[in-house]
Formats: structure tokens, sequence, C-alpha cells
């Protein structure tokens, strides 16, 4: 008997499985047309719903993202509180509101914001100009419906850091990154007490709404804290892009922030480009559908966690919804800005630079082809214009 149930368990899932991978193109291009909705609209509606939307950008230099944001800030800033980012330190936020708050656009109040804590700044035009965004709307409206922007990442104080051996010591704080962000969205909006709503401007690996490990455990992230103790209080939206696909562990430890060196990795399209095909058969309009109950949601996981998750995770177990804005053909990178490069910040810089490159500097600076360090901090603070998306072939 037991066996027998077994075997019927077994078929069942391999009946999943296959229907899972049997998804046509025109399957998907019928869900986009008869659930897809505009994207500023099906925000709008689970901004209504739910309290936070968290928002994967997929990559962080992607452009699109910020046009999205953009879009929705100038058609519906009275429905916004707040706007949470990743990427900015806490310890700078004094200098977000100097600047929100300024009479005058004066980006020279944001030098500390772009500075931070990233050993050369954050050098990505999309963020300054959502700032300048915020900045212009805000003007339109009273004080009191002004758009707060709210940085969450934890602070990094280069000044206590004089070797590589203290970054190494400071890496190991970043365990519990995922929850401090969690902890300041958090706290702004008084465990969902205080009827306000915001966006969470963040990245895939922290914006998972609940992806199990192969033992039955979640991968905690900043997203699964609140989908799972907040129930109903948020809501995760995905911008399609190229998805990040694990093949392999092959370390435990690493060198870099993000950890790709300790995997073999790829980047690919979603179930073998036919989501991005069904894009472009519905026309190539920009438009959001909601992942439950259909065959995007059921498409099976693909992204950070995927080398050593459990069998059966689906896209829905990762997000909410996913927008698609263009054909990924015609995605581009952030444009990058150096207009924070002060003197003494390019000072600042070539120490941080000696320091993560201590008894490897030669070999770095003939990778970035410059002969000295004070030459390759001069190539960062140029400007570079908006380019095609690199991950794209």
């Amino acid at each position: 008997m037991k066996k027998s149930v077994f075997v019927l368990a077994f078929f069942a899932m391999l009946y999943v499985s296959l229907c899972a991978h049997a998804q046509t193109v025109d399957d998907y291009a019928d869900v986009l047309k008869k659930q897809g909705q505009k994207p500023v609209g099906l925000v709008h509606q689970q901004l209504k719903n739910h309290d936070l939307i968290i928002f994967d950008d997929a990559l962080h230099f992607a452009k699109e993202p910020f046009d999205f944001y953009g879009d929705y800030i100038r058609q519906k800033p009275e429905t916004i509180d707040y706007i949470f980012i990743e990427v900015f330190q806490t310890n700078i936020q004094k200098d977000l509101d100097a600047f929100l708050n300024s009479p005058e656009m004066d980006s020279s109040l944001l030098y500390p914001v772009f500075q931070g804590g990233y050993t050369y700044g954050w050098r990505y035009e999309t963020y300054l100009e959502l700032l300048t965004t915020v900045w212009k709307v805000n003007r339109q409206l009273t004080e009191e419906k002004r758009i707060r922007v709210i940085a969450v990442n934890p602070p990094i104080y280069w000044e206590a850091i004089h070797t590589r051996s203290d970054y190494n010591e400071f890496r190991k704080t970043l365990i519990s990154r995922d929850h401090f962000m969690y902890s300041i969205v958090l706290s702004y909006m008084k465990d969902f007490e205080n009827g306000k709503k915001g966006f969470f401007l963040t990245n895939t690996r922290h914006a998972y709404k609940g992806i199990r490990k192969k033992e039955g455990a979640f991968f905690w992230n900043s997203g699964t804290f609140f989908h799972q103790w907040h129930p109903g209080k948020t809501y995760a939206i995905r911008f399609n892009n190229m998805n990040l696909h694990i093949s392999k562990i092959k370390s435990k430890t690493g060198k870099s922030m993000q950890g790709l060196d300790r995997v073999d990795y790829k980047w690919v399209r979603m179930d073998e480009g036919k989501w991005d095909a069904a894009f472009e058969m519905n026309g190539g309009r920009s438009v959001a559908v909601p992942l439950e109950n259909n065959i995007f949601g059921e498409t099976h996981y693909v992204g950070n966690h995927m080398a050593d998750c459990a069998p059966n995770q689906t896209m829905y177990n990762a997000f909410d919804a996913v927008i698609f804005q263009k054909p990924l053909e015609q995605t581009q990178k952030s444009g990058e800005t150096g207009f924070f490069y002060t003197a003494t910040f390019k000072k600042e810089v070539e120490r941080r630079v000696k320091i993560l490159n201590e008894g490897n500097l030669e070999a770095f600076l003939q990778n970035q082809k410059c002969k000295t360090v004070s030459e390759f901090v001069d190539k960062l603070c140029r400007a570079q214009p908006a380019m095609k998306n690199p991950l794209i072939k």
C-alpha cells in the first residue's frame, strides 16, 4: 500500500513538472492578453490592498525600473508616503532630507549620499534622476503630503577600515543586512499601523517572498521577513530582465559582496525565452501580470537560490507579479555620473582601492589598463551615457 502511494505521488509530481515545461509561447501570450494590466494601474491597485510594494529591479544597473518609478511618482504622488532605497546607507539620511527639503535644487547636498559606503561611491545616474523627480514633484504637494526618501542600508564606516583584514571583518557583519533593512522599513511604517504607503526599491536577493531550502526552511531575506511575518501587508513585483541561473555552488566563501565568485552561473531568459516571446507576440506594450494561479507563476523558479532550493519552487513563491516594459533587446544599462567626486573623495577612493587590492595592486591596475591608482580614479569620475543592456546576447 505504501509503495503504491509513493508511486502515485511520484507520477503526480512528474506530471506537474512536465506540464510546467509543456507551456507554449501562445499559452503565455494568452495569459498576458487576458490578465495583463497597465503597470501603473496594477501598482496603484495593489498599493490600496497592501502597504508596501517591494520592487526587484532585476539588475541594479537597469534603467527601465527607474523610468517606471518616475512615471508613477509623477502620475500618482499623493498615493505614496515613503520610498525606501536599499543602496543608500542610513547614516546619510540627513543629507537626503536636506536635499529634498531645500527650496532650491542643489545636487551638491547629495555628495555624501552618492559617496556613501560603496568603494567607488554609487555611480548610477538613475538614482540621481529619481531623487530629482521626487524633489520636483514635492514642490507641487503640501508639506504633509510630500514623499520622503529613506535610506535603509547598514553604514560602512570606512574611517575604521585600514587594511584588507579590517574590510574582511566588516563583511562578516553583513550576515544580518537583510534583517537590518527590514527593521528600518518597519520602523518608519510603525509596524504597518500608521496607514502609510511605501515603495521598497531593492534587488532580487532581497525581494523574494518565500523561497525554500531543500530541507524546507526559508531562505530568509528582507522580502521574506515581510511576507511571512506580516501577511497581506506587502506585494512583491519583479521587473522582467535577464535572470541569474546558478548551476553549482563552488565555495562557501568569496571576495565579492554579491557572491557570484562562489558559484557557476549564467544569465538566461525565463523558460528558454518563452516569456519574452509571448510579450512581443502581445505587441511589446508595457504590461504587468499577477503570478497567482497562472502559468507565469507556475514557471520553475530561476534565481539566486536555485542551486540548493527545494525542487518544487516556482516564480510565484518568489514574487506576486512581473512587469514587462519593453523587449529585452531595447533595455539599457543606466548612465553613470561622477558629479560627487570632490577632490577629497577622490583621495579617499584611492585609499580604498589600495586597501582592497592589498598585495595585488599591480595586477588590478593592469587589468584596468591604468598605470596608477589616481589614473583609475580619474576614469571613474567621467560620466558615461546609458548603453545597451550588456547581458543581452
